[in-house]
């Protein structure tokens, strides 16, 4: 058999194949006899029938099956034999031209590994950033820690900042309740950077049992498409309002968290953690830049097919995670998904190569002991005995996940080891960031 490899691009490559007639010829004979064995033709006892007559009325079905049977052989034989290893299943590059009595002819694409040359992963500038924690930041957690278990209480009294309302609404509409837009005891948190202005302005200073219209504004580019740039007149009433009540951060409100005797030690178990958190914080951006720097001083073309897989799989999660509905204007949007995170895939797909290059040159290996550890630690970050540990992993059939993750993480400590890293110690207040929601009917 004859093959010729063609380069097409770093990841792609053309094989031309050719088999010999006389092969060719072999295997037409055979499927001719195995024909005439089997079929039933009028006349003729069962495997009696002239091999004249069987090839003249079963030509176009044996010429299939001999295709059928040729193709798949001769191919997995031009791999073997052009020491390649394909990445995706091969594309026909045009028709086949195929006739009885002369070679079997044809092209077939494929896409392998791609072409690398594996340098720069040593040495590496790397900066490790680390938050010193300091008496701020504690201060904010207990102030969190103090809203999360604040009790709200109703109150016989004007609403003001800060309040919570359980209010009623109803879009009105030439003086008509529209159905489509009414809810009941929504709990609006009375904050001026939290809500449309004619709703701040509307509920401050209302009492429970007070009915009131008021007429919202909605920006232009308000995230509801469907209510951006519109003005919608509400029927609003207020069952009630709530008034936010803080417990004082002293010993009482150290031992109503459960685990703490006295306010001191609440403090040094939230500077602990917080301590703790910034450790990994420092060493997650550490392997973030070993990541980012190592892609870049080793470009190559990306295969289309695993990035198609990437973007694909990414797609597949957006729409578990926001199922679409037929109604509306807000569902997934593929192709500005697929862009988005376009680069960020072949920043991945990269990365995957790059690391089991260095696998293989550095001989990093996972042992037994690395996997029992991973999973031991599993178990206590999820408070499991270790017995319901393994039987999770085993049942989701994670274990070759998990290997994948203990050598990243090896790979990633290797290239750390050979690098320079210089510590940067920060200190400005680390405050956890919310974002500002508008809340609406």
């Amino acid at each position: 058999m004859k093959v010729n490899v063609t380069k097409d691009k770093a990841w792609k490559r053309v094989l031309e194949i050719e088999i010999p007639v006389e092969k060719v010829k072999g295997e037409f004979d055979s499927v001719y006899q195995e024909y005439q064995r089997k079929v039933r033709i009028p006349g003729f006892r069962k495997g009696k029938a002239p091999l004249e007559m069987i090839k003249s009325r079963y030509k176009e079905a044996v010429t299939k099956d001999v295709l059928d049977k040729l193709l798949p052989q001769a191919y997995e034989e031009a791999v073997n034999q052009s020491n390649l290893t394909p990445l995706t299943l091969p594309i026909l590059k045009e028709e086949i031209d195929f006739k009885e009595g002369l070679p079997l002819q044809f092209k077939v694409l494929i896409e392998i590994r791609p072409e690398i040359e594996l340098k720069d992963f040593k040495g590496l500038q790397l900066k490790k950033k680390i938050i010193q924690i300091t008496e701020g930041h504690v201060q904010n957690a207990l102030n969190y820690l103090q809203d999360k278990n604040a009790e709200l209480h109703s109150v016989e009294r004007e609403a003001k900042d800060g309040d919570f309302l359980i209010v009623d609404l109803e879009e009105i509409s030439g003086g008509q309740v529209k159905a489509e837009r009414k809810t009941e005891n929504q709990q609006i948190w009375l904050k001026k950077e939290n809500l449309l202005t004619e709703f701040y302005r509307g509920f401050l200073g209302s009492k429970p049992g007070e009915e009131k219209e008021i007429e919202a504004i909605y920006p232009k580019d308000y995230y509801e498409k469907d209510l951006a740039g519109k003005i919608i007149k509400y029927k609003a009433k207020i069952k009630e309002v709530k008034e936010k009540i803080l417990a004082q951060i002293n010993d009482d409100f150290a031992k109503g968290l459960g685990e703490y005797k006295s306010l001191d030690e609440l403090k040094k178990k939230i500077k602990e953690d917080l301590e703790k958190e910034s450790q990994r914080d420092a060493e997650k951006d550490l392997a973030s830049q070993v990541i980012k720097q190592v892609v870049e001083k080793n470009g190559f073309e990306v295969p289309e097919s695993l990035l198609n897989l990437y973007l694909d799989n990414l797609v597949e999660d957006f729409k578990k995670s926001y199922p679409m509905d037929p109604n509306s204007d807000k569902n997934v949007d593929e192709a500005k998904l697929r862009e988005q995170y376009k680069e960020l895939g072949l920043s991945r797909i990269r990365w995957e190569f790059l690391m089991h290059e260095i696998v293989k040159k550095e001989k990093i290996e996972v042992t037994k002991e690395d996997t029992d550890k991973w999973v031991e630690n599993f178990a206590k970050a999820n408070s499991l005995e270790l017995k319901q540990a393994k039987e999770f992993i085993a049942q989701k059939k994670k274990i070759k996940d998990i290997k994948e993750t203990i050598l990243e993480d090896k790979v990633i400590d290797f290239i750390i080891n050979n690098s320079k890293v210089e510590e940067e110690i920060i200190k400005e207040p680390k405050e956890k960031k919310e974002e500002k929601k508008i809340i609406t009917p």
